[in-house]
């Protein structure tokens, strides 16, 4: 029957595959290993299982699968092997099929991350409009952020400029010049 083999002659009955191998069809000499990505716990079996998502096999013949640890993970079944949280994610737990992304106003350069408080506030001068964000984005020249963990920058307002990328203050316009608008990056000459 399947899942049974004789690896000896005039032999009387066969013997079951042993856990992490099977036999797929009659009349067989030899058992066969699971492969990578599958695994069988029980013996006399015609074929092996996937790996679970959020678990992997990373060797043949296995009777076991192995969870992904914290920090990585499989969505899908049948690996051999997790894949490390992306830069702006994390994954806290074990045996997780799926990546947690870090809030707006924070942002994740790592990758392999297993905590939420790997997940930085975004500097001043800077924000991160949405969650899932690697890397923080300097406020543009026109606006400025004096605030830690931002969603957004804050045009310079009428009679202010401001010049340069992540900035955290405003520049009010000197003396003999003028600003009319907001959200600019220098100041007008004043005509006499």
């Amino acid at each position: 029957t399947v899942g049974t083999y004789q690896a000896s002659t005039g032999q009387a009955s066969c013997d079951d595959a042993d856990a992490g191998h099977y036999v797929d069809t009659t009349a067989q000499s030899s058992q066969t290993e699971c492969d990578f990505g599958t695994y069988q716990a029980s013996t006399g079996q015609a074929s092996c299982d996937d790996a679970d998502a959020g678990y992997f096999v990373d060797v043949e013949g296995s009777s076991t699968q192995t969870e992904c640890a914290p920090g990585s993970f499989q969505e899908f079944t049948g690996h051999d092997s997790c894949d490390l949280s992306n830069s702006g994610h994390y994954v806290p737990s074990s045996g997780s099929t799926t990546e947690s992304p870090c809030p707006a106003t924070t942002y994740n350069t790592e990758f392999g991350s297993s905590s939420s408080t790997d997940c930085i506030d975004s500097d001043s001068g800077h924000f991160a409009p949405e969650e899932g964000l690697a890397n923080q984005i300097p406020c543009p020249p026109g606006e400025y952020q004096g605030l830690t963990a931002q969603l957004s920058c804050v045009l310079s307002d009428p009679g202010h400029y401001v010049p340069s990328y992540a900035s955290v203050t405003q520049i009010p316009c000197s003396p003999g010049t003028f600003q009319g608008d907001s959200g600019q990056v220098a100041c007008r000459i004043s005509s006499p």
